[in-house]
């Protein structure tokens, strides 16, 4: 059921383009409904052009508390906030912004936390192994700025990262040595051998036509991965590292695991804490039917990567 809205109804705007896709909404307001939270969640589309006229006119409005941001805009928000938590300054990017008491406009990244916990959930080890990122886009150096901030113990060992756009994935390997200990480097080529995890941060696998991203067979017989896309899924990546006998999951966990650090950043503690504990009706919304028994049983598909 949609939430009553009045004039005490905290409004939170999701600016993008295209909108017509985004799941945050259905998520925001079933848990603002769940909790009884007087506040909703509409999806805005905004064009690039509009996007800084209309930020700083939206949050004139005294009931705008919020934005989460959708692509292709996230980079952009950065130069417009007066300040921003520490992955959004390495990776370039936010994907929430809040104002706090004296007006100013405060952003943060949380796609690579949510992709932490989304390994955590699948039991796939990350900490101390050597993980390669496909891709090294605003997603991509989140993920890698995550795995790095925890050093060599509570992160990954070595992270590389492999684009087809020159150039592209040693600017980001770049800035996260210039941050963090961990071991971050530019790699020629997407062969997976000698990596435990796989993280699949490019678009490909969105196409029915998509060129796998990587050769299956040369993946580690302990390895795992994890295919950040939410459509299409599972995308023949996916089936094909499942076909093998190993871990490979979608998506869709990265968005749930997510939720919980978005209403913390937003002031929720008392929401926050109900999805740590129980987030299966977040997941029931958002997986696709043909993905449902995963909610449930997230081992399903759970075998010799785990260690």
């Amino acid at each position: 059921m949609f939430p009553s809205i009045a004039g005490s109804t905290a409004l939170y705007l999701l600016p993008g383009d295209p909108v017509t896709n985004v799941r945050l909404p259905r998520m925001f307001n079933s848990v603002f409904e769940r909790f009884g939270i007087d506040a909703v969640m509409a999806p805005v589309q905004v064009a690039r052009r509009d996007l800084a006229v209309f930020v700083k006119a939206a949050f004139l409005a005294r009931n705008v508390r919020g934005m989460a941001i959708a692509p292709p805009h996230k980079p952009l928000l950065v130069d417009l906030l007066d300040g921003c938590g520490l992955f959004g300054r390495v990776a370039g990017s936010v994907n929430v912004v809040r104002r706090i008491e004296n007006g100013e406009l405060e952003g943060d990244l949380f796609d690579g936390e949510g992709l932490l916990g989304a390994l955590d959930h699948y039991h796939i080890p990350y900490r101390g192994k050597r993980v390669l990122i496909l891709g090294a886009g605003v997603s991509a150096a989140a993920i890698g700025v995550a795995l790095a901030e925890g050093g060599t113990v509570n992160g990954a060992e070595h992270i590389a990262f492999h684009d087809v756009e020159a150039g592209k994935a040693a600017g980001v390997a770049a800035k996260l040595d210039a941050f963090f200990d961990a071991s971050s480097v530019a790699v020629d080529s997407s062969d997976p051998a000698g990596y435990d995890l796989v993280v699949n941060a490019t678009p490909l696998g969105l196409g029915e036509g998509d060129a796998l991203p990587l050769d299956v067979a040369r993946m580690e017989p302990h390895a795992a991965l994890f295919d950040i896309l939410l459509r299409n899924q599972p995308t023949p990546l996916v089936r094909a590292v499942r076909a093998r006998g190993l871990n490979a999951q979608a998506g869709f966990e990265m968005l749930v695991q997510q939720m919980a650090h978005y209403l913390d950043f937003f002031g929720h503690r008392d929401a926050a804490h109900g999805v740590r504990g129980d987030a299966d009706f977040l997941r029931e919304l958002i997986y696709p039917a043909a993905m449902a028994g995963e909610i449930r049983h997230p081992l399903r598909y759970h075998s010799a990567s785990v260690a």
